[in-house]
């Protein structure tokens, strides 16, 4: 089950490059991307029906946008299993709504979330792609942390802090 995800991708890459074997990219290449697609659409699914089990699909979904907004920048660290990932992260995005910060707690976590990204942000992920926006994916990241303080979210400060802590060095699994 933990390589799921991984397996699924490699057969249809298998699939499209025995239907087309000129095609672009090579059957490592296009598993790559259908495995990091997987996991974004597995994680969106696992998301909502975590949510709705949990009570609260809305929330749920705008922890998994907070988040993904400012993984897409900032980068860190990643699970060796997509499939692990997507379940994880699911779990994670659909439990945040059954946190209770209040407004305080909120604007202080944001506050350190701020400081990680100041700090650590970005590191390397797939998900970065060498652009004009290199140089500053660092102030876009802090930007979208600080745009909490405009909404004072607690579920979009617990999202925010779930990917700070992401950015930390540690040992073990993977950063890209």
């Amino acid at each position: 089950m933990q390589k799921m995800l991984e397996k699924l991708s490699r057969r249809i890459a298998t699939s499209i490059k025995r239907a087309d074997p000129d095609g672009p990219g090579s059957a490592e290449v296009l598993t790559y991307a259908i495995g990091i697609k997987l996991n974004w659409y597995s994680g969106l699914i696992l998301t909502v029906f975590f949510g709705w089990i949990l009570g609260d699909v809305i929330n749920a979904l705008l922890a998994f946008c907070s988040f993904v907004v400012l993984r897409r920048f900032s980068g860190g660290f990643h699970f060796r299993s997509l499939t692990a990932c997507a379940i994880f992260s699911a779990a994670i995005f659909a439990s945040i709504p059954l946190i209770h910060l209040g407004h305080d707690g909120a604007l202080l976590l944001t506050a350190i979330s701020a400081v990680i990204v100041l700090c650590v942000a970005p590191r390397k992920s797939e998900d970065l792609n060498p652009s004009k926006l290199e140089p500053y994916l660092k102030w876009i990241s802090l930007a979208v942390v600080l745009t909490n303080f405009v909404f004072q979210s607690p579920v979009i400060a617990l999202a925010f802090a779930a990917q700070a802590v992401l950015l930390l060095p540690r040992k073990g699994g993977e950063r890209g």
